[in-house]
């Protein structure tokens, strides 16, 4: 993106970024994202090419933006001074708690993007966030390298994710949790 994490956008700026995701958002439910053009997302914002590209460098910025937009809504990046443990539970609760609210638009985006770049990318995403989370409570606690570790957490949690949501097996927050410690090898965990 080429407006910077660290400037503050202008109002103006915030109305055109909301603008480019809500399009992003509303294409993705009606086709595959390697369909989507520039011309479809400026034409769905009503903003022209040029504002688009004062933005974003291709659709790809601007999905990594929609992205970066989830993650900050859920607020993963507070999860950093927790234990290994509590940072896996909690990260995956924040996850399961935005999918289970926005569970009808995911399966209407699934039904064009089941797999494909879409998928590939939340995952790449998620990867390098979970990999900023998890790294300082990980450092030197572990045999096997840190980057092995975190892609193994963050695979048990999309696994689990994966299997209550896309493959729409029902089960509650508690039962997850106890899929999610098993899968893990959490000794001794006990549920809320």
């Amino acid at each position: 993106m080429k407006l910077t994490q660290k400037q503050t956008a202008t109002r103006s700026a915030q109305r055109v970024l909301l603008s480019f995701t809500q399009a992003m958002k509303t294409l993705l439910s009606r086709t595959a994202f390697e369909k989507i053009t520039v011309n479809e997302l400026c034409d769905t914002a009503d903003y022209p090419r040029s504002t688009f590209y004062n933005y974003f460098e291709d659709k790809y910025d601007l999905l990594a933006y929609c992205w970066s937009l989830i993650v900050d809504d859920i607020g993963l990046n507070e999860v950093k001074n927790m234990d290994e443990n509590q940072i896996l539970i909690e990260c995956f609760d924040r996850l399961y708690r935005l999918i289970n609210q926005n569970n009808a638009y995911l399966q209407t985006v699934l039904k064009h993007n089941s797999d494909g770049f879409l998928k590939g990318s939340l995952h790449e995403y998620m990867v390098t966030i979970a990999h900023d989370i998890f790294t300082d409570s990980f450092v030197d606690k572990h045999i096997i390298p840190v980057d092995l570790l975190i892609e193994h957490c963050f695979s048990t949690i999309m696994i689990v994710l994966d299997w209550i949501f896309v493959k729409h097996n029902s089960v509650t927050l508690k039962v997850a949790h106890q899929y999610l410690a098993i899968l893990y090898g959490i000794q001794g965990f006990k549920a809320n």
